[in-house]
């Protein structure tokens, strides 16, 4: 049984499942066995059927004339009527034979006919086999795009899934380095900072010494007594200016 055209796939294809081929090969073999034209009247239906036909009209006819010619010589068979019986019947019979071409003619028409009638079928079968045969080449052929687009579109997203995974680790990467990048230079900036406020701090305190300074000596050069915690800002020793106070004190 020859399987449907949309149940075909490349490796089910097979010349022998097709019935149009089935179709082609038996009329080629026909072809092939069908002998060359030869013509016998005797096995011709027409031709014998025609001969009957006229044997029979030849024999009415030898018997109407041997009788007409008996009839003429008093009612007695005579060579004269056998003759002209003879003649009769030979008559009917050479019709026939002229008629023998014809009967060929319609054998050998009937024969050809055959023959066309055949070769039609062969190349109906074969152009129909070719389409069925064509269009399993064009599903075939659609098949295999699309298998390849397929294919490609798997590629396509693996090589994608591979350059991200490549970028995703190289921005990890970067954004690690980076990430430390910053972290130094946030490092680098607080030392700075520290630094800085450091060397603020310490001219803060120098000023603020050195305003103390001056302010506990002009209170000890006019013999004012200085708290102990301006002397301990100002980084005078309390008996030292206790000296210089009663110094500058003696003075006025």
């Amino acid at each position: 049984m020859a399987k449907k055209k949309d149940e075909w796939t490349e490796e089910e294809w097979s010349a022998e499942d097709n019935a149009w081929y089935q179709q082609a090969r038996q009329s080629a073999e026909a072809l092939l066995d069908r002998p060359a034209f030869s013509y016998d009247p005797e096995a011709d239906p027409l031709y014998r059927a025609a001969r009957e036909q006229y044997t029979r009209q030849g024999r009415r006819a030898m018997e109407d004339s041997m009788g007409r010619a008996a009839a003429l010589s008093g009612g007695y068979a005579s060579s004269y009527a056998q003759l002209r019986g003879d003649q009769a019947y030979d008559e009917r019979l050479s019709r026939l034979a002229e008629l023998l071409p014809d009967y060929y003619e319609k054998a050998r028409s009937a024969y050809d006919k055959e023959t066309g009638r055949l070769r039609d079928a062969l190349g109906t079968a074969l152009g129909l086999y070719d389409k069925d045969y064509q269009l399993w080449l064009d599903r075939q052929s659609a098949r295999e795009r699309q298998a390849a687009a397929e294919a490609k579109q798997e590629q396509w997203e693996q090589e994608f899934i591979e350059d991200h995974s490549r970028w995703e680790t190289e921005f990890n990467e970067d954004h690690s380095r980076w990430s430390e990048e910053q972290l130094r230079e946030a490092e680098r900036w607080a030392a700075q900072q520290a630094a800085a406020q450091d060397k603020q701090d310490r001219s803060d305190q120098a000023s603020a010494r050195s305003y103390a300074y001056k302010m506990a000596m002009l209170a000890l050069q006019h013999g004012l007594r200085v708290s102990d915690a301006l002397l301990q800002s100002a980084g005078i020793d309390k008996a030292y200016a206790e000296t210089i106070r009663r110094y500058y004190a003696s003075q006025h």
